[in-house]
């Protein structure tokens, strides 16, 4: 698998396969081989073919490169779902300001994880043919104009193309790329390296908000925003400087590896993913609304409720981990998790006052960033099946795993504009989404995950 097939003249004695961070040389011969049996040549590039496998299975499993990947890995996922899951901040500022719906407000945030997810199958291809620094670095450019643009924007197009166009494809060039290179570095140690990577969401998520709750009544929408833009580019800097990749690249890998999807487990968490997905973010995007429409905060103080839900998350990221790595594993803690944030959403109903609603924000803080944790640290147990494609093979999911980001919150807007603006449609889809994709997931574990 993932050899290299040369045809052999006597004029093409010396190829060389170019790679961003790796050169593979054949070895030249003048002499002409005989009918039948293989060249030197061919039987020297075999024997590097050889020697790259297993140099790419004998996995560290530690030491300070591959912990170094877990810092830009953070700081990959605080620029990108950091600043996702505080999108309720940007959401009630475009509900308020440009006056539109707060369903069509939220495709903006949508478009955002969207990307983050559609583009995961051409970036795992690049990690895979061995530019993941490239990939990396334009990823990085993205984000950082995508949000300097944002904060001129005046008009709704405006914030469509930057922040849901440009920042989202910078998004979706560093995701899965991240993820998928824990799976090269890490055996025993990959479900803690991914879920203090993951933990980026809650620091971010706490960071953003807090900007946002400290600058915006001072120095307004745009200079508040330029900041967040500067948090992200020190961060992108740090990216760019330390990520390194440690597999030496197939060429050329493939776009997709259908053959992965006749593995029943693979296939049933595809499926899990997907309706989990669905249900589990229109939470981030609504909750100031409804903390004020139906609970009586006022808006600066509904913020908090953002903080809280991300910021708790870093204890339960670890604690999660730590179980996983410990005990359970990713896919069975993903399950233990998976389920009561399903029923948490349930909970949502009765939340009326201030009280309420911290309790809930916090208790669902909890189980919902235990689930981000651990779909990435399941992802990545599925691409370490084969490291030479673990690119691939989570850049699939990750991409089918696009449209329920795109689709989910913007369904949850509509039923709660059914509903004449009561949630209680929209909680029942959530937590019959989540649920159903956590029996899916059971059923991936069942057949040997």
């Amino acid at each position: 698998m993932g050899q290299t097939e040369i045809s052999h003249s006597s004029n093409e004695i010396n190829r060389t396969y170019p790679t961003a961070d790796h050169t593979i040389s054949a070895t030249p011969y003048t002499t002409t081989p005989t009918e039948g049996s293989p060249s030197p040549a061919s039987s020297d590039i075999r024997q590097q073919d050889e020697e790259r496998k297993a140099e790419n299975h004998d996995i560290p499993d530690g030491g300070l490169v591959a912990w170094t990947q877990v810092l830009t890995g953070h700081l990959v996922v605080f620029n990108i779902w950091g600043y996702i899951t505080s999108y309720g901040f940007f959401q009630e500022y475009y509900v308020n300001h440009l006056h539109v719906s707060p369903a069509n407000a939220s495709w903006i945030g949508s478009l955002q994880m969207f990307l983050v997810h559609f583009l995961a199958m051409y970036s795992g291809r690049t990690m895979d043919a061995g530019y993941l620094r490239y990939c990396i670095a334009t990823g990085c450019v993205f984000q950082v104009v995508g949000a300097l643009a944002t904060s001129f924007g005046t008009k709704l197009w405006h914030f469509w193309l930057a922040q849901g166009i440009v920042s989202g494809i910078g998004h979706g060039l560093l995701f899965s790329p991240m993820i998928a290179l824990f799976a090269t570095y890490f055996t025993s140690k990959r479900v803690m390296a991914v879920s203090l990577a993951a933990c980026g969401a809650a620091t971010g998520g706490m960071v953003f908000p807090v900007i946002a709750y400290r600058c915006f009544d001072v120095i307004g929408f745009a200079w508040t925003v330029r900041i967040m833009a500067l948090v992200i580019l020190v961060n992108c800097v740090i990216i760019v400087t330390f990520t390194r990749s440690r597999i030496k690249p197939r060429s050329p890998p493939p776009w997709v590896d259908l053959g992965a999807f006749r593995e029943r487990p693979y296939l049933l968490f595809s499926i899990g993913s997907f309706l989990i997905f669905e249900g589990i973010y229109f939470a981030y995007i609504y909750v100031r609304q409804y903390a004020q429409a139906h609970a009586g905060f006022h808006a600066s103080d509904s913020l908090l409720l953002l903080i809280l839900m991300n910021g708790i998350g870093i204890p339960s990221r670890i604690v999660s981990a730590f179980v996983a790595d410990r005990w359970l594993g990713a896919v069975r803690t993903c399950i233990t998790v998976s389920i009561p944030c399903g029923i948490v959403i349930f909970g949502w109903i009765g939340a009326h006052s201030h009280t309420g609603m911290f309790v809930w924000a916090a208790i669902y803080g909890l189980m919902a960033n235990a689930v981000q944790s651990q779909l990435p640290a399941a992802l990545a147990y599925f691409g370490s099946k084969d490291p030479e494609r673990s690119g691939t093979r989570v850049g699939m999911i990750t991409t089918i795993n696009s449209i329920p980001l795109l689709t989910g919150p913007y369904i949850a807007g509509q039923l709660i504009a059914l509903r004449g603006g009561d949630y209680l449609y929209a909680q029942l889809f959530g937590g019959i989404c989540i649920v159903t994709g956590a029996l899916f997931v059971v059923g991936s574990h069942m057949s040997g995950a």
